[in-house]
Formats: structure tokens, sequence, C-alpha cells
């Protein structure tokens, strides 16, 4: 709305002014269709008392017609200037979705040409590497050209220095042949010196590898007899160090055992009519700290009831007194004798 008045300033000030003009006509209510009246005299008045009552009542009548008709013609004024604002509201809708759509052809064809150009400047990147590749590719064969005929040329003098040297090398080999002649008479001489040095030292090596040998064996079975000794020593200790953490284990199981035994006792409820002399064997799974996983009767008293009451004993004294440590494996099974009668 902003951008039409805008753009038409001029259209804006004349729609505000016939707004008005429309506005002052409504509410003055001007009526051009009647004619102006003149004024009767004082007498004219006092005659017509009684005989002007008829137009009075017409007059009346035709003021009370001016009046609809003047409410018709402003209602229809309204209703037209309403339309009017409803179809100039149209109109700006109108505009305003014209100018969103030109808005958005805008943005498109912007971002078409965006496009294009982005295209252009990547076709001209690639022609340009193509270009730096085409010109990379020309040196490195105008740099392999010219490597090529420097290598030809060092194969020249290679091939040339080749026959020198091959010159020189029959040269060698023939004086070297006199020389290896020569070498080899003091080679045998050197080699029946050395065969007969070695013959000499393979006699001092084997005797005295005889007399090591000797004194290795001799220190071996000595090494055998002392290791035999300390391990006679050691499997005697560990005998007796397992002797006495066997009975030591035994004790602390015992005196466990009739921890256990004991508390379970105190814990027991006897159940009504159950004679003295009953006894049964329980089964319990413990976990660290004594806690009761699950208990069991292996060998029944033959009474039900305090078969019952020995398991309920045992999980009611829960936790049951156990060691740590490695000890503690041995109690995470156990089976002991239930009897109360034992205190």
């Amino acid at each position: 709305m902003l951008q039409i008045l805008k753009r038409n300033p001029l259209a804006a000030v004349i729609a505000v002014l016939l707004h008005l003009v429309i506005l002052l006509f409504l509410v003055v209510g001007v009526d051009w269709l009647e004619k102006p009246k003149q004024p009767s005299s004082s007498v004219e008045v006092v005659q017509a008392r009684i005989i002007d009552e008829t137009k009075v009542r017409e007059q009346v009548k035709r003021l009370e017609q001016d009046e609809a008709r003047q409410a018709e013609e402003k209602r229809v004024a309204r209703e037209k200037e309403e339309q009017r604002l409803a179809e100039l509201k149209r109109r700006q809708v109108e505009e305003q979705q014209r100018l969103a759509e030109l808005e958005q052809q805008r943005q498109v064809e912007n971002r078409k040409r965006e496009e294009a150009r982005q295209q252009r400047l990547e076709e001209e990147a690639r022609r340009q590497q193509a270009e730096q590749q085409r010109k990379e590719a020309e040196q490195k064969q105008q740099a392999a050209e010219a490597k090529r005929q420097a290598e030809q040329q060092a194969r020249k003098e290679a091939e040339a220095k080749l026959v020198a040297e091959e010159k020189k090398r029959q040269e060698a080999e023939a004086k070297k042949a006199a020389e290896e002649k020569q070498r080899q008479a003091e080679e045998a001489k050197r080699k029946a010196e050395e065969a007969k040095r070695k013959a000499e030292a393979e006699k001092k090596r084997k005797a005295e590898e005889a007399r090591l040998k000797a004194e290795a064996e001799k220190k071996r079975k000595a090494e055998e007899a002392r290791q035999q000794a300390e391990a006679a020593q050691k499997a005697r200790e560990a005998e007796l160090l397992a002797a006495m953490e066997a009975e030591h284990n035994a004790r602390e199981m015992d005196r466990y055992i009739i921890q256990i035994s004991q508390k379970v006792i105190r814990t027991w409820l006897r159940p009504a009519g159950i004679s003295d002399g009953l006894k049964c064997t329980l089964r319990v799974r413990l976990a660290p700290g004594g806690s009761v996983l699950a208990v069991s009767v292996i060998r029944s008293s033959g009474n039900g009831a305090f078969d019952r009451s020995a398991e309920a004993a045992v999980l009611k004294a829960d936790p049951l007194p156990v060691p740590t440590g490695t000890l503690f494996e041995r109690f995470r099974d156990i089976n002991f004798e239930f009897d109360p009668n034992k205190k």
C-alpha cells in the first residue's frame, strides 16, 4: 500500500479529497432539488390558519418523504462508497499480489542469471585448467625430449669409455693372470702351513674340550644332586605347609560350621507337637558375606514340619557367619546337620 502511494501521490491526494467532499454532503444533507419559498405576509398568514391545514399536512408529508429520500440517498451513497472502498481494497490486494509475483519472477530471473554466471565461471575455470594441463604436458614432453637427447649423448660417451676401459681391462687381466699364478703358488705354500697349524690347534682343542667336558659333567652331577636335595627339601616343606594349612582350614571350617549351626538353632522356632531327638541335614548355598541364596533338606528327619522349620530357621538367620578370602570358596555350597538338641 505504501509503495502504491509513493508511486502515485497525486492520485492518493485526489481520492482523499473526494472522500472528504462525499462525507460533507452526507453530514450536511443539502437538498439541491428543493426550490426556495417566498415568505408570505402577515395578513395572509392570519387568513390561512384555517384553510391551510391540509397544506400543512402535505408539507409535513413532503418533508417526511424528503427526509426518507435523503436517508435513502445517503444509504445508496454509503453503499456506493463501501463498494468503491471494497473495489479499491481488492485492487490493492491484486496489486500486492502482482508485485509479489513480479518480485518472485525477478528473484527467479536473478537466480537463473546467477546460475548462468556460475556456469560460465566454472566453464572458464575448466578451460583454464585444461590449458594449464596442456602447457604442463608440452613442458613435460620438451623435458622428456631434452632428457632423451642428453641420455643419447651420455650413452655415446659411455660406449667410448667402455671401449677404452675394455682395452685397459684386457691389459689388467694379462697382468692379473701373471699375478694370480704367483699368488696360487704362494697360496699353496700358505695352505700347507695353515693345514699344519690347524692340525696342531685341533689336537690341542680336542684335548681341552675333553678336559672341559669332564669338568662340566662333574659339575652337572653335583648340580643335579644339589637340585634333587633342594627339591626334596621344598617338597617336605610344601607337604608340611599343606598339612598345616589343611589342619588350619579344617579347624576354621569346623568353627564356622558350629557358628552357623548355633545361629540357626537360636533362630529356630519349634513347631507344635514336635518331639525331641529329631535332626536333619541341610544344604545351603551362600554368597560372599554370608547371604543365603538357597536352602534345601538333603536328609530328612522323617517329620515334614521339622524339616520346614529347619529351612525357615536358616533363612531367618541370614546372613550366616562365613570366612573371607580363599576359604570362603568352601562355604559357597555347604552341608551341615541341624540338631536342635545340641547346645
